[in-house]
């Protein structure tokens, strides 16, 4: 049985021992609970999760007897919300204070089938130190590459998906900003030991080196119907 938690908060600057003022808030056991940033709070009151029609339709590729690979997880709503329809999950989120919030939302959740990663995905030749460079107060376009709109840059571990040495990977969403080829590059053994399962990812603009990767490896793309920038690449057996 998972842990089950509530939230005791305590103004900033006042004597520890100071219980006046504390808040506590019990959450409901039964429910999916996430840590999101509170600059986009008007957003997710007027719409709920970012890409939550997306998410919905990733369901029908989970399964509850293989893995589900969140690269980019961000604060977790993917793995969240495709916990229940997987057999596990592994998050992978770099950048240091999303992935503690990817980890308070796991938690406070109880899901006890996600694997937190704080680090990123890439290539052989990207492994080790990494400088992410830091672009909204979010935690969302974090990239290895951009150099416009940097506000500061952090340090990340940077691994091959094949040196974790995974099998049985049923389902991958991949959103890891123009890094995609990269962690390609590091992951065919596991993808071809896993049977060429099906990827989700992002592409903004022409990727045409990506593409050609991808289709030169046996998939084929299909753009996600009511989304400018997402893909599916998925073998020709595979009916959507």
């Amino acid at each position: 049985m998972s842990t089950k938690y509530f939230i005791l908060s305590k103004p900033k600057n006042t004597n520890i021992s100071d219980n006046t003022q504390n808040q506590i808030v019990v959450l409901n056991p039964q429910s999916e609970i996430h840590v999101l940033p509170k600059i986009n709070l008007e957003y997710y009151v007027q719409y709920g999760l970012f890409e939550n029609l997306l998410i919905e339709w990733c369901k029908q590729f989970c399964r509850t007897d293989s893995i589900f690979l969140d690269i980019g997880a961000h604060s977790g709503t993917y793995s969240i919300s495709l916990a229940g329809v997987s057999n596990r999950v592994y998050a992978f989120e770099p950048q240091r204070m999303t992935y503690y919030a990817l980890c308070g939302s796991v938690a406070l959740s109880g899901m006890e089938n996600i694997y937190c990663m704080n680090f990123g995905l890439g290539s052989p030749v990207q492994t080790g130190r990494q400088s992410l460079k830091i672009v909204s107060n979010d935690g969302g376009g974090s990239s290895l590459h951009s150099d416009v709109g940097v506000l500061r840059e952090e340090i990340v571990d940077i691994i091959t998906l094949d040196s974790m040495e995974l099998s049985n990977i049923g389902f991958i969403k991949m959103d890891v900003e123009e890094n995609e080829l990269y962690v390609l590059h590091g992951a065919l053994e596991t993808l071809e030991r896993s049977g060429w399962p099906p990827i989700l990812f992002e592409s903004n603009g022409e990727n045409r080196a990506l593409f050609e990767f991808i289709m030169n490896e046996g998939y084929q793309i299909i753009p996600v119907g009511g989304c400018n920038n997402m893909y599916l690449a998925c073998e020709h057996s595979i009916i959507i």
